[in-house]
């Protein structure tokens, strides 16, 4: 009786491991998603569909982010109201999410970890994104960057320009395969493309006399 009741029980464990769902790797969940299902993810939200599939596999689109100028940090170059919530639809497959340039992003919008020079700003990781030595890229699969754009814009914020040659640079030497890299400039960076793919360009705007940016995306090879 005793062995019988054993093997019931070893049949029902053997039954729930084959049944059970398990949670999908970071990894697997970028390589199902394709260009298609994340701008379909996108249109959930309800706002203009701007964003296509070109002939050649990237994201194209445009933004127009329209009148409303409210950033909830109040912090000068804060990201455009609606940003972070365009950009979360775009990649509902990430699990961990780190902020480069990070100043008083809106981690209530997009969880994440941040990284800043800026001791005072209280970021997770103090650090010099050109060089990420304290930080553990690997990590994390979806990087958000938004550096300043100018020497104008560095002096405003207190800290020296960045080169964005030495941030992808870093990023590259330390990013695992499948990670993106969302970069949000007024200009696109300069790329190792042994390193990265090129899968997305988005114009955005928020309206007259406001900045012309791209938003570029990079997939790590």
């Amino acid at each position: 009786m005793a062995v019988a009741i054993q093997t019931q029980m070893m049949m029902e464990e053997r039954i729930d491991s084959l049944t059970a769902p398990t949670a999908p790797s970071s990894a697997c969940i970028q390589t199902q998603m394709t260009i298609e299902e994340r701008i379909d993810s996108y249109k959930q939200l309800g706002y203009p569909n701007g964003l296509f599939v070109a002939d050649d596999g990237r994201l194209i689109g445009m933004w127009i982010m329209g009148n409303n100028y409210r950033v909830k940090s109040s912090y000068y170059g804060g990201y455009p109201h609606g940003y972070l919530k365009r950009i979360k639809s775009l990649f509902p497959d990430k699990r961990s999410v780190l902020h480069l340039f990070s100043g008083m992003v809106d981690t209530d919008t997009m969880p994440g970890d941040t990284v800043d020079m800026r001791p005072e700003l209280n970021p997770t990781y103090v650090d010099d994104a050109q060089t990420l030595d304290k930080v553990p890229v690997r990590e994390y699969d979806l990087i958000l960057a938004d550096p300043p754009y100018s020497v104008e814009d560095a002096k405003h914020y207190g800290t020296p320009m960045i080169s964005r040659n030495k941030v992808m640079k870093a990023l590259g030497n330390k990013a695992i395969s499948g990670t993106h890299v969302v970069w949000l400039d007024q200009v696109l960076p300069m790329y190792r493309k042994a390193e990265w793919d090129l899968v997305g360009l988005i114009g955005m705007v928020k309206s007259t006399n406001h900045r012309y940016r791209l938003i570029t995306i990079f997939k790590r090879k």
